[in-house]
């Protein structure tokens, strides 16, 4: 379980600055691209390749959040 504390300050990993987290049942969803994150022993594992994509994204360059984000150049 996740303390309403912690839950308060976590934020996706793949947005920081803007998306929160929401709980549902052992798991947190991205309020935004709705990104699964488990919830292991009561920890959780905000590590994306630990995460589950929403329906229909197949990579993580698909999420609404990355789109529109600029690959880093030379």
């Amino acid at each position: 379980m996740v303390s309403p504390e912690l839950l308060e300050i976590l934020r996706c990993p793949m947005d920081p600055s803007r998306t929160r987290l929401g709980l549902q049942g052992d798991t947190l969803i991205c309020d935004r691209c709705k990104v699964v994150f488990p919830i292991k022993d009561g920890f959780p594992i905000l590590v994306i390749e630990e995460a589950t994509l929403p329906p229909g994204c197949d990579n993580i360059r698909n999420l609404p959040c990355q789109q529109g984000q600029r690959a880093p150049g030379p």
